[in-house]
């Protein structure tokens, strides 16, 4: 049997499951689980018994649940649970479907996980776009990360599909208070505006170069920088992705592998003059909404969540 997205990191959800098994609401365990969704090649039972059907089948898997089945067998590992008289049930939907049928299955998953704690990347990591970025990257002397792991990227040549989700709503869809702040949405409602099909591997290996020298100076800034480098650097980030496409002369499209060195060779060579430029840009489009008029930084981090400095950043020229 193969199980997908057991997503057991966590403790909290197995620990509600657990509870309830152990409490005098055990009875009612069926209505409060969401249950478990298998999917299978074919299954087959003897429909004359009453009751009690054994079910045979072939390529079990179970696509949502995991943490529910796992809970379950630690459970009953317990003596003292195994000694009570009170019976659980638990509902489970078993699904035969096609071998060669693997994009119904992870729409099957996908909906069926959606709604509980499971991380979306997890749910995600095998799309075929996916798949292809991780592919694509790497001949470009980077790996891509599209499968969740404990521990964040461990060298500047890794890239996490976290940091590359937002790394391209930032830079190339140009909705920085997006990619900040509505992180639970990345792989979500947000997924086909972050990876469209037309996204290359040298769009998202650039956009996370960029993304990455905001954030390292937002995390360790200068004693002279400006507070909106603490707070912006989503922001930051976008406005350095148009001052490199103007000195590439090209457009957001035309990014691909066959000018990808030069691009990185300018952000290597360039990349703290095109962070100072775009901190001078986003001063500029904060005066243009508040005026000369003393900014808290309440407002200062309430203004980065919104977009209405988008617009202002896009009245401000590119140098």
């Amino acid at each position: 049997m193969r199980c997908r997205y057991l997503g057991l990191q966590g403790n909290r959800v197995k620990e509600g499951i657990r509870d309830t098994l152990n409490s005098d609401e055990k009875n009612n365990f069926y209505f409060y689980n969401n249950g478990i969704t298998l999917t299978c090649d074919s299954f087959s039972h003897n429909a004359l018994q009453n009751g009690d059907y054994q079910i045979r089948v072939e390529n079990l898997q179970i696509i949502n649940g995991g943490q529910t089945c796992m809970t379950i067998f630690k459970t009953l590992q317990d003596a003292n649970f195994c000694q009570q008289n009170t019976q659980a049930y638990v509902l489970v939907r078993l699904y035969q479907l096609p071998s060669d049928n693997e994009d119904l299955v992870q729409k099957i998953t996908y909906a069926t996980n959606s709604q509980n704690p499971v991380d979306l990347r997890d749910l995600r990591a095998n799309d075929n776009l996916q798949q292809r970025l991780e592919m694509d990257i790497q001949q470009l002397g980077f790996n891509y990360r599209r499968k969740r792991f404990d521990t964040g990227a461990r060298s500047t040549t890794e890239i996490t599909s976290g940091v590359a989700a937002e790394a391209i709503l930032a830079v190339w869809r140009q909705k920085p208070h997006q990619a900040k702040f509505f992180t639970r949405e990345h792989f979500g409602k947000l997924y086909n505006v972050i990876f469209t099909e037309q996204l290359n591997a040298a769009q998202v290996i650039i956009a996370v170069q960029l993304y990455r020298i905001a954030e390292n100076r937002r995390k360790r800034p200068h004693p002279s920088d400006p507070a909106c480098v603490r707070y912006g650097s989503c922001f930051i980030a976008m406005q350095m992705g148009k001052g490199l496409l103007k000195k590439m002369n090209l457009q957001m499209k035309e990014i691909n592998h066959r000018n990808f060195e030069d691009a990185n060779h300018l952000i290597n060579q360039n990349g703290d003059n095109y962070f100072d430029d775009s901190v001078r840009d986003v001063q500029k489009a904060l005066q243009a909404l508040y005026g000369n008029q003393e900014i808290s930084l309440q407002q200062l981090s309430a203004t980065f969540r919104r977009g209405d400095l988008i617009e202002k950043l896009q009245q401000v020229e590119i140098h």
